[in-house]
This record gives C-alpha cells, sequence and structure tokens, in this order.
C-alpha cells in the first residue's frame, strides 16, 4: 500500500474541476475539505491575501446566514452540513492569514481530522498560475504530492470562462447574452479581459508544469474523456484510488449563450496554436476538439 498523497488539481478554470471535486469528494478513499479552492498557494503577497481574506469573510457570513435559517427550519442534516463548511472555512482563514513561513499549518488543516484517506486535495485552479518557485515549494511541502491539470476545449472553455464573468458583471439592464458578447468583443479588439485567455493557456502552463513536477507525478487530462469510463479510470489509477462508475449527472456548464457568429472567427484564430500545441506535445485531440479545427480550416 502507497502512502497517502496530497493531489492539487490546478485548472484550468471551467475545464471541469467543480465536477471533479464533487467527484473526489464523496469516493471513499479520499478526504476533501469543505472548501473547494483554499487559495493558499496563490495568496502569499499583502494584497493577494486580503482580497481573498474579504472574498472568503463574505462567504462565511452567507454560511452563518444560511445556518440560522436551517435552524428555524429544524433541518439537522442541512445544519450539521453548514456546521462543517463553517468550521473549514474559518480554520482556512486563520491559515492564510498566519504565519506563512512554512507550510505545517496550511497541510494540518488540509489532512488533518479528515480521517484515514488516499487523497488529500485542495483543488483551486488559479494555482495554475503560480511562479515556477511557488510551484517547487507547493510539491515539495508534502511528502507525496501528486499534481493533475484538466484542459477542456479551447473555444468551449473560452466561452465558458467568458459566460462565467458575465453573470457576475451583467447589471440590471444588461441581458446575458449581449453581456458575454460584449466581453468576447472587448477582448479581441480592445485587448480587454485577457486573464480569461491566460486561463486557457495551455501551452505555458503544461510546459511549466513539466519543469516543476516529476512526470510520473503530474497527469494532464482532457475534460472531455474525464466523462468516460476509460478517461476516469486512468485518472483513478494515477491516484492509487478504487474506480468509480461515470456518473449520471454531467458537469454544470451554466446557462446556454449563443456567440454571436461574426465573433467566432476571430476568436477561433486566436486558439488555434492552443489545439495545435496540444495535439503535438499531450496527445491524440478529443473529437469535439478535432471538429472545432475543422471548422477553423474551413
Amino acid at each position: 500500500m502507497t502512502d497517502p498523497a496530497v493531489l492539487y488539481c490546478v485548472g484550468a478554470t471551467k475545464a471541469g474541476t467543480s465536477w471533479f471535486y464533487r467527484l473526489l469528494h464523496d469516493h471513499p478513499d479520499c478526504a476533501l475539505p469543505a472548501v473547494k479552492e483554499a487559495h493558499y498557494w496563490d495568496t502569499f503577497t499583502t494584497p493577494e491575501r486580503d482580497k481573498q481574506l474579504a472574498a472568503f469573510d463574505l462567504r462565511l457570513n452567507e454560511l452563518r446566514e444560511a445556518k440560522v435559517l436551517a435552524e428555524a427550519a429544524d433541518r439537522g442534516w442541512q445544519i450539521r452540513n453548514l456546521d462543517r463548511r463553517i468550521a473549514d472555512m474559518a480554520a482556512l482563514m486563520d491559515v492564510v492569514a498566519g504565519d506563512r513561513r512554512d507550510d505545517t499549518a496550511y497541510l494540518a488543516w488540509l489532512t488533518q481530522g479528515r480521517g484515514a484517506a488516499r487523497i488529500y486535495a485542495d483543488m483551486t485552479p488559479n494555482y495554475a498560475t503560480l511562479s515556477d518557485a511557488l510551484l517547487d515549494r507547493m510539491v515539495a511541502a508534502a511528502p507525496l504530492t501528486k499534481v493533475i491539470y484538466l484542459i477542456r476545449d479551447p473555444l468551449d472553455r473560452l466561452w465558458s470562462h467568458i459566460r462565467m464573468q458575465a453573470h457576475r458583471q451583467r447589471q440590471s439592464h444588461e441581458t446575458y447574452e449581449k453581456k458575454a458578447n460584449n466581453i468576447l468583443y472587448r477582448m479581441l479588439n480592445r485587448g480587454q479581459e485577457t486573464h480569461i485567455l491566460h486561463r486557457g493557456d495551455y501551452a505555458g502552463v503544461i510546459s511549466k508544469l513539466r519543469r516543476v513536477v516529476p512526470a510520473d507525478r503530474l497527469l494532464v487530462a482532457f475534460a472531455e474523456t474525464l466523462l468516460t469510463a476509460d478517461g476516469l479510470a486512468r485518472v483513478c489509477a494515477f491516484l492509487g484510488i478504487g474506480p468509480v462508475d461515470v456518473p449520471a449527472q454531467a458537469v454544470h456548464d451554466g446557462r446556454p449563450v449563443a456567440m454571436l457568429e461574426k465573433l467566432r472567427p476571430r476568436a477561433q484564430s486566436l486558439l488555434f496554436e492552443q489545439y495545435d500545441w496540444v495535439a503535438r506535445n499531450v496527445g491524440p485531440l478529443p473529437a469535439n476538439w478535432q471538429n472545432n479545427c475543422v471548422r477553423m480550416t474551413a
């Protein structure tokens, strides 16, 4: 039997990390905190730390308000779930705000009190943006570390990320579809919202991960094949956990919105190098990736 490992799922954004978190959260060989994204390794500067603590504090207050409502309705199961989430969040805030000269407090938060497991996991897509030095520290912090990077069809991922931004930014007088296409227009024509593109820089992120993470501790997986029996079996074998069936519930990708056809060719052209690089450096492209490539070259 191998020693338990700490798993980091480092993205990509809108490539199925929330679905993957739920899958591992319910797996008997895994122990995951109630907080999906810990944001420990990307909050070492004061501005990053303070911004994340403010976001955590807002979420903590929402959880406490939800608990009050659950108590009023006498929902025992919901109260117990909220108690666990509140405790995990409050403890994480103490770690993020505390002494960061070493990482023992963080590893204790991630692993202790969660029972025996093969995998303990922190699934924060923003870790894909870390420097080589921070990635190296992250990988070296635990005796056994594994890293998974999920990649999704570049155009599908980009549009899903844009729709998420539109949902967050939309004002009451704006329609969801118009807001999303306006964000895409600004990105293509004004050089704005470039962080959306950076989160889908598979060539840059995978090259960096391969520089830092030992080859036998790194798995780059297509999000599309993760939803197949063979894809899940490959991931479970990499993690050293028992096999699972493909869940009936697929990835929830939010409310569908149509991309304006006049913007699509520019978006495809911007992403073509990512398709080409992944095909040459990762492996055969899934069917939907290939279909988008055909459209680009038609």
